[in-house]
């Protein structure tokens, strides 16, 4: 598929799904990269609202206390305007209740859906701090098996490794910020 999408860190997003194709995860196959912006509130209130809405069997409130904007693309399967359209379904409840904690947690943090499958997104990562109140984080989507399941049966990999050099990848996002 021809990669159609526009935004600043479609490179990133590219890099990402080839870093993780380079190291032994050949079903990493779409990057999208997202800036997470708290709207309003504090940790503890976020957290529960989030908790409550989990008690009571109801959607996560990401829209009241979070905005998640688009800011990469890379995928060797649809495009932006595709992914953007089942965005509501592949962006699952499981990884939607971990917003607050990608949010506001010490990165790295590493949030996998095992459940997902298809062209729903296995994991939400952030490997850099906050900048400048915003959040950079990745959904990545590996259509054949959860991401973490996966790595667990790559034992001969050195997952140290593949993330140190991944966090040299990462850090183009850093110059994709500061041209705001």
């Amino acid at each position: 598929m021809h990669n159609t999408s526009t935004l600043l860190a479609d490179d990133a997003a590219k890099n990402i799904v080839k870093h993780f194709q380079a190291n032994g995860f050949s079903g990493i196959s779409e990057a999208l990269v997202i800036r997470i912006r708290l709207k309003q509130g504090s940790r503890e209130l976020v957290e529960a609202a989030f908790e409550s809405a989990e008690i009571k069997d109801e959607t996560p409130p990401l829209q009241q206390y979070f905005e998640i904007l688009p800011w990469g693309f890379f995928s060797d399967f649809r495009s932006l305007a595709e992914a953007k359209s089942v965005f509501q379904t592949d962006f699952t409840s499981g990884l939607r209740t971990e917003v607050p904690r990608v949010f506001f947690d010490a990165a790295p943090v590493v949030v996998d859906d095992p459940l997902a499958s298809g062209t729903k997104y296995d994991v939400l990562m952030k490997l850099r701090e906050n900048v400048r109140g915003y959040a950079i984080a990745m959904l990545l989507n590996d259509p054949d098996a959860s991401f973490l399941d996966y790595v667990g049966s790559h034992h001969g990999n050195d997952w140290q490794q593949i993330m140190g050099n991944f966090e040299i990848t990462s850090q183009s996002l850093d110059a994709e910020i500061d041209l705001l």
